[in-house]
């Protein structure tokens, strides 16, 4: 099983992240909530995804210590160009970095401010989600591609 239903936990297991982050890193970075578990209502993977938006991403790969000494492990771009991806198996964590301006944070941010209260979506993705996790219960890549529809969806703002 890797659908999850919507658990209260998620928002404070998000800031206790984004304040460890915060703590270690000598850099300036901006720390949200993306992806399913910022969204109230909505089955999710048990994972917490974060989005740090910092001036330049070059940055980084200076200060990447600083987030592998709080349990993160460095992954390059990870298939993503312009991003450095950090995973954390302690407590499932994702954490996407990008420069300011990337487009991927407003894709991201879009997300979020779009589903956040939206009943409607949020119905309907958790339909999909259930649907997809019956019909795939142990292939997560073909869940992942069949729900891709509704997030391109979100993201052209239909």
């Amino acid at each position: 099983m890797y659908l999850y239903p919507p658990n209260d936990q998620w928002t404070a297991e998000f800031q206790n992240e984004k304040h460890s982050i915060i703590s270690s890193y000598k850099g300036i970075i901006e720390i949200y909530h993306i992806g399913s578990t910022a969204i109230n209502g909505l089955y999710a993977k048990d994972c917490i995804d974060l989005l740090g938006v910092v001036k330049d991403i070059s940055e980084v790969s200076s200060l990447r210590q600083s987030l592998t000494n709080i349990g993160y492990v460095h992954k390059g771009e990870y298939g993503i160009p312009g991003r450095e991806y950090f995973s954390k198996k302690q407590r499932k964590v994702h954490f996407h970095i990008f420069q300011s301006g990337d487009v991927n944070v407003q894709k991201h941010l879009n997300f979020v401010k779009v589903m956040q209260g939206n009943i409607e979506l949020i119905s309907e993705l958790n339909k999909i989600k259930q649907e997809l996790h019956t019909k795939y219960p142990s292939d997560k890549d073909s869940y992942q591609n069949e729900k891709a529809f509704f997030y391109s969806r979100i993201n052209k703002g239909e």
